[in-house]
C-alpha cells in the first residue's frame, strides 16, 4: 500500500513593515551594513532573511539611484551566541571584515581556532 502523501507546509510570509526596509536601506548605504543593534528584530533568523530580501527587492525596484550588493551572512561568536549581519560589499568588502563589524557592534569575541591558517573571503 502506498504511503499518503504528505502535506507541505506553508512557511508564513513575513512581512517587513516599510520603515524597516527604509532605515536597513540608509544604513547601507551610509554605514555598509545592519545588525540587531539597529533593528533588534534581527535576532529572529527568518526576520532577518526576509529583511535581506525585502532590502534587495528595494534597491532592485524603487531605488534608481543606488545599486549596492547587498549580502547576507551569519556568524558565530565565543559563548554560542550566533548573529546576522546584513551588509554592503561596495563599503564592507569582504565577508572577513562583515565578521568584525558584527564583533564590535555587539560587543562579540571572535573565535579563532589556534592553528588557523585560513582566511575568510
Amino acid at each position: 500500500m502506498a504511503d499518503a502523501p504528505k502535506e507541505e507546509k506553508e512557511t508564513p510570509t513575513i512581512e517587513i513593515p516599510t520603515e524597516d526596509v527604509e532605515k536597513a536601506a540608509k544604513l547601507l548605504l551610509t554605514t555598509g551594513y545592519v545588525t540587531k543593534h539597529d533593528l533588534p528584530k534581527m535576532k529572529d533568523l527568518s526576520w532577518a532573511t526576509a529583511l535581506s530580501k525585502s532590502v534587495t527587492k528595494h534597491f532592485l525596484e524603487d531605488d534608481d539611484d543606488h545599486d549596492p550588493y547587498v549580502y547576507f551572512e551569519q556568524f558565530d561568536f565565543a559563548g554560542g551566541d550566533i548573529d546576522s549581519i546584513i551588509f554592503n560589499m561596495d563599503i564592507v568588502p569582504t565577508r572577513e571584515e562583515a565578521l568584525q563589524d558584527l564583533a564590535e557592534a555587539l560587543g562579540e569575541k571572535i573565535v579563532v581556532p589556534k592553528d588557523n591558517d585560513q582566511k575568510t573571503y
